[in-house]
């Protein structure tokens, strides 16, 4: 019996014996990695297209503990397990750490060939009265939120159909508490854009204390309220300055109000009387995954305004949604500023040839 357990025992311990020597036998020694490099240093995507980057160890038997891939610009390409897509026209960097020591990058260039632009909408202004298919008429006084002199009205006096133009005219006469009248109208609720290019053939007004406008306005208006709707001014002219053109936007972050909304002003020496176009080209993802806003005076840029490019808000950058279309004549205003009667011995008009709206389409 006492041979019988050692026995016993003497076999128990060589089995636990083989069991560890079986185990760590099939353990293989972990080799440092020395370097990494990928198939590509460089490459050229179009945009929606992708490619995986292949990582090559040294030694090659090594094994990396931990693999991470980052790309410096997310807006322009992104990168999981070293497949990359390219996002937007743009350039980024995508980055592997091996080990969290060794690195090695690749150079992404993302291209895009831009769809040509289609007309979405348009108003020629041909017929005898306005398409309220299409536009509204704003009426009243008031103010309007400027310190405006007028009353707008949808009267013929104030707004009519002329050879092929709209005419908004403004006049020194008394209408409710008012001294001056003109026009305004907007396509609110009826017409409404996100990207595109907007543009207007427009005859602006003679004389000091006029202010008219092109411009746009956001469509959530009426829930986000004004600054937040977002604004863009494609054209703004005073009369106390004949040759200025006013480009501008307007959010809440920046705004009006507060004195430090983006703005770019041009010289023309003829705009008073004479028709020129003017225009925005609204783009998404133009660069750099940045969305940006030019604006165009007869078909040459004149500013462009850049969405900020790390982590926009809503309160920076509005312009990601649909805005609608305003025409107006004011008089007066916090930039219209004194008003010179005199001017009203002549009929004071602008008008409008035409507002279309292109977008790129397939």
């Amino acid at each position: 019996m006492k041979g019988s357990l050692v026995n016993k025992i003497a076999f128990g311990a060589i089995f636990i014996s083989i069991l560890i020597f079986a185990s760590c036998k099939t353990e293989d020694p972990i080799i440092p990695v020395l370097t990494v490099s990928l198939d590509k240093t460089e490459v050229t995507l179009a945009e929606g297209d992708s490619v995986t980057l292949m990582p090559a160890l040294q030694p090659t038997n090594s094994k990396a503990k931990t693999t991470v891939w980052s790309s410096s610009n997310e807006k322009v390409a992104t990168v999981v397990n070293g497949k990359v897509k390219a996002i937007s026209r743009g350039t980024a960097t995508i980055k592997i750490e091996v080990d969290t020591v060794l690195k090695t990058t690749c150079a992404v260039t993302v291209t895009r060939t831009d769809i040509p632009y289609k007309l979405v909408w348009s108003e020629e202004f041909d017929g005898a009265t306005l398409d309220l298919t299409k536009w509204s008429y704003e009426t009243g006084g008031g103010g309007w939120g400027n310190q405006e002199k007028q009353n707008y009205t949808n009267r013929p006096e104030n707004i009519r159909f002329e050879n092929g133009s709209l005419i908004i005219e403004a006049k020194k006469e008394v209408y409710g508490s008012n001294n001056y009248t003109s026009a305004r109208i907007n396509s609110r609720d009826k017409a409404a854009f996100t990207y595109g290019k907007i543009e207007a053939r427009i005859s602006l007004p003679v004389g000091k204390g006029t202010w008219p406008a092109y411009w746009m306005m956001g469509s959530n208006i009426s829930i986000a309220k004004w600054p937040l709707c977002g604004e863009i001014d494609i054209m703004e002219h005073v009369g106390s300055q004949p040759t200025m053109i006013s480009h501008a936007t307007h959010t809440s972050e920046k705004n009006g109000s507060k004195g430090n909304n983006w703005y770019n002003r041009q010289t023309r020496a003829d705009v008073e009387g004479n028709f020129h176009t003017y225009a925005v080209e609204w783009e998404q993802k133009y660069n750099e995954g940045d969305d940006n806003i030019s604006f165009y005076i007869d078909g040459v840029k004149s500013a462009t305004v850049w969405e900020p490019h790390v982590n926009a808000t809503i309160q920076q950058w509005p312009f990601k949604a649909d805005a609608f279309i305003i025409l107006n004549l004011a008089i007066g205003g916090t930039m219209g500023g004194s008003i010179d009667d005199a001017i009203f011995n002549q009929p004071v008009i602008m008008k409008v040839d035409y507002v279309r709206v292109y977008q790129r389409k397939l």
